[in-house]
């Protein structure tokens, strides 16, 4: 049950960046089309880049994989953050969701793996991610 209301906070965030990115650089970064809404297409961006993060967690950890040193955790999220907004925006037609270029998917990613840190941190008192 707990990690359902995680997941729930996670999306809402994700789609928070989103939507604060497409308001603060929208010739950058576009949310709607033809089928969404800007804040439908945040809402719906970020939940399928929640989905990815959580599918790219739970692989390292049934993998085994020890994330030390938190370097290495910073790092493999911030990639893992970047590559989904890329790919989220890949579909722009179905999601909403567009990226002018990698770079701009780099920062938004970024800005997201920063706000889930703070939140794994805070709400699970957690200093390391680990399986």
């Amino acid at each position: 049950m707990y990690n359902h209301l995680l997941y729930l906070l996670y999306w809402i965030l994700n789609s928070l960046v989103l939507y604060t990115a497409f308001a603060l650089f929208p010739d950058w970064v576009v949310l709607g089309n033809a089928r969404h809404l800007p804040v439908e297409a945040a809402i719906y961006a970020g939940f399928w880049l929640t989905f990815f993060v959580w599918c790219m967690w739970d692989f390292i950890f049934i993998r085994g994989v020890k994330l030390e040193p938190e370097s290495l955790a910073i790092s493999y999220f911030l990639f893992v953050n970047a590559l989904g907004v890329w790919l989220v925006s890949r579909y722009a037609h179905l999601t909403g969701l567009g990226i002018a270029n990698f770079g701009w998917a780099f920062l938004v990613g970024g800005v997201a793996d920063l706000i889930q840190r703070f939140v794994w941190r805070t709400l699970l008192g957690r200093n390391r991610i680990s399986a």
